[in-house]
């Protein structure tokens, strides 16, 4: 089951929203740190790093009750091991996430955003609109920007393992 695709969205609290503004104005006035062919990284910056720990502080319990149920450890749902950042996508670019990791984006804009969520290991995509209240969970999904201009997000990567598998054991008593 922690190896099914699967998304959600989940809508934040109000002084999210307020830090998301914040985050939002601060992108808009800085410069990728790093560019790629449709892809580029603005790092983390202050607001966006208040942003990061709420959406955690947030997200704790249904990741939490999801891990429960996919039957998986979260090993880094209070502190990520992998720095969270923000990216600009642009048109038809797509972001997987690293096998044996789960991601959390927080929208840093307004407006909806068209998308399609890609399933790994299927051929097909689910067309989707983003809006800017949610908050995006993806489990062995891609997400894919089809809309027009760029969009702009914060990833929080989280690494997930299976659960150990207990033996049951049958014991045997013996008269002595």
């Amino acid at each position: 089951m922690a190896l099914d695709p699967s998304f959600a969205v989940y809508l934040y609290d109000e002084y999210t929203k307020h830090l998301q503004t914040e985050a939002i104005s601060d992108i808009m006035a800085i410069t990728p740190a790093e560019k790629h062919s449709k892809l580029a990284t603005y790092g983390l910056s202050p607001p966006c790093r208040a942003v990061v720990w709420a959406v955690l502080r947030g997200m704790h319990g249904p990741l939490s009750s999801w891990s429960k149920k996919a039957k998986v450890i979260i090993h880094d749902l209070k502190r990520p091991w992998f720095k969270p950042e923000a990216f600009r996508l642009e048109t038809g670019c797509a972001l997987w996430p690293t096998p044996g990791h789960i991601v959390v984006l927080m929208p840093l804009s307004t407006g909806r955003a068209n998308i399609e969520l890609m399933p790994r290991g299927t051929n097909y995509c689910l067309p989707a609109q983003w809006e800017p209240g949610m908050v995006l969970f993806l489990n062995e999904t891609a997400i894919r920007f089809t809309g027009n201009g760029c969009l702009r997000f914060i990833y929080i990567s989280l690494h997930k393992s299976a659960l150990p598998k207990v033996k049951k054991y049958r014991f045997r008593y013996y008269k002595a």
